[in-house]
């Protein structure tokens, strides 16, 4: 708070309000009291018998009691030029800028009020405050002549984009009734595509039907060599497997179980989950005929077997292709077991079950590739591409469909166009531009601020993001708040930790670009951005533009005490 420095006596200063009083009154003149706005000089009146009543009506005195420096009046309103009663406001006239009303306790304050820029409420001497009205009221008059500019310019840009988007809803319109007729026939176009389509692919599979018996009889002949050695690999792995599995069976069945090598009941309890038997306590498990079938020599049918089928050739042998390769698995699981023991069991047992299990899985690593799960020096059998050439008669069916079938593409394809531009129109219709659609201009325009740590993003209409080594969505497009069209909110962000989804009200005030000028976040995840843009100018009359555009360049400073109608803050303050 201002400490008040008082510079003349008490005394001096109530001779100098009689002073003044009985000149005023000498004189006959209307000037109101110190610190009185001219427009209130008529409450400040005596009565024909020089008395005056406070403004809250509560008591009568003396009107040369007024700016006694002395408080009368409850309400303060007798000692408008002094410090007295501090209640009340005293008035800066500031000839040549803009008149104003400070708080009367910092009347002699000691301290030059910028508000007073006069220097009228420091008169008793204690300070001397230069008269910069002058000064201040140009640089008043440029800031106007900028704000001025700036609503012209904004109101001149705001129309550009009302035209623009009355007339962008109005092409939607029109496109949306020829689009909605052109529907009508895409889907007759392509319905009829349709059918021509079907009709080319049923003659066409009518005459490969009657070739099919002469065509599957060649690619029989043709796979029959390559049938023949798949099967045989086939007989190859089943009897492998059967090897192993009999050898882990005569080791389950023959080790000496007194050793209590961990390694080899690690073996014999893996063999046990792999063929699905096991014991419980002591007792072994009985086991299936599935099991015991599967330790058994398997036959798969011959080339020929296969080939009297109902499959296909080319499905037949990779049915057995398929088939080995499965098998090759197991026998790889199986092969580890005998692998993994052979490595960690007690050599000083001597257990002969246990070294001849051993010595078959040394004998099948010769020809086993550990690391691939193959034979070694086996390559993969590649059966010949069946021959698409089924002559000439064919071919032409096949040109038929194909015409057929790219006619339907292109119509099924102008279907989707049509229909997908009818909802993104009457998606754009849906939303809420303004009364007069000065946002169609903006939307889906994007913008972006940066800050030290982020960048931030926003998409009009469109969704919010928070950028630095990741992104973070902080919203889309919700609704607008207040009926001003100047604010709207983007929700349903990613979810803060231990907080709120995060969501963006954006802020606009007038300026003649688009840019977001500050980013805040006054709570957790709840953002503030600010934008200037001409979409929320005052749309003002061409009369009133030139105007203002004739003042602005004349550049006359102003020397009236009227406030100035319209207050723009500056980017700094926002």
């Amino acid at each position: 708070m201002k400490s008040h420095s008082f510079g003349i006596p008490l005394v001096a200063t109530l001779a100098l309000s009689l002073a003044v009083a009985q000149a005023t009154a000498s004189a006959g003149t209307a000037s109101p009291p110190r610190g009185v706005s001219p427009s209130k000089a008529n409450l400040y009146v005596p009565d024909r018998s020089s008395q005056w009543k406070c403004l809250d009506g509560s008591k009568t005195i003396p009107f040369n009691a007024v700016n006694d420096d002395y408080c009368d009046c409850p309400d303060g309103s007798d000692e408008p030029g002094t410090s007295a009663c501090g209640t009340g406001h005293f008035h800066c006239a500031n000839v040549g800028h803009v008149a104003s009303d400070i708080k009367s306790s910092r009347v002699n304050d000691g301290v030059c009020d910028p508000e007073c820029c006069d220097g009228s409420d420091e008169y008793n001497g204690a300070i001397h405050c230069p008269n910069v009205c002058d000064e201040v009221g140009a640089e008043a008059g440029l800031e106007r002549e900028r704000v001025r500019a700036i609503e012209a310019e904004g109101s001149r840009l705001r129309k550009v984009y009302i035209e623009h988007g009355q007339n962008t809803k109005l092409q939607w319109t029109e496109d949306l009734f020829g689009l909605r007729e052109r529907t009508t026939t895409v889907k007759k176009e392509a319905t009829k595509a349709k059918e021509q389509l079907d009709l080319a692919n049923e003659e066409l599979d009518k005459f490969l039907e009657g070739s099919k018996a002469t065509r599957e009889a060649e690619r029989r002949a043709q796979l029959k060599p390559y049938l023949e050695q798949q099967t045989q690999r086939l007989i190859r792995v089943k009897e492998s497997k059967a090897f192993l599995e009999k050898a882990l069976q005569d080791l389950k069945e023959n080790y000496n179980k007194n050793y209590h090598d961990l390694a080899v009941k690690n073996t014999v309890s893996g063999f046990d989950e792999l063929m699905g038997t096991g014991t419980v306590g002591d007792q072994e498990v009985e086991e299936t005929e599935e099991t015991v079938a599967a330790t058994e020599e398997y036959q798969p049918p011959t080339a020929d077997q296969a080939l009297e089928g109902e499959q296909s050739p080319d499905r037949q042998f990779s049915a057995l292709q398929d088939e080995s390769y499965s098998i090759q698995r197991e026998i790889g699981r199986l092969h580890d077991l005998l692998v993994g023991m052979k490595h960690e069991y007690n050599t000083e047992y001597n257990d002969e079950a246990v070294l001849k299990a051993i010595q078959i899985a040394d004998d099948f690593e010769v020809e086993w590739d550990t690391s691939l799960n193959e034979f070694k020096g086996e390559l993969p059998i590649d059966i010949p591409v069946e021959d698409s050439d089924d002559g000439p008669e064919a071919e032409k069916f096949k040109a038929v469909a194909d015409e057929k079938q790219s006619a339907f593409d292109s119509a099924s394809e102008e279907q989707r166009v049509v229909e997908e531009k009818i909802r993104d129109i009457e998606k754009k219709q849906r939303v809420d531009f303004g009364p007069d659609g000065t946002f169609v201009r903006m939307m889906d325009e994007c913008f972006e601020f940066k800050d030290i740590e982020y960048t931030y993003s926003l998409c009009m209409f469109g969704s919010a993001n928070q950028k630095s080594h990741s992104t973070t969505f902080l919203g889309k497009f919700s609704n607008w708040v207040g009926d001003d069209y100047n604010t709207q909110m983007y929700t349903g962000g990613t979810k803060c930790w231990n907080g709120p989804d995060r969501s963006v009200k954006l802020i606009m005030t007038c300026g003649t670009v688009n840019e977001i000028v500050s980013v805040a976040e006054p709570e957790k995840c709840e953002y503030v951005f600010k934008m200037q843009t001409p979409a929320v100018c005052a749309v003002l009359d061409d009369a009133v533009s030139n105007e203002e555009e004739r003042s602005s360049e004349e550049s006359v400073p102003p020397t009236s005490n009227v406030e100035p109608e319209v207050e723009v803050k500056k980017r700094d303050e926002l």
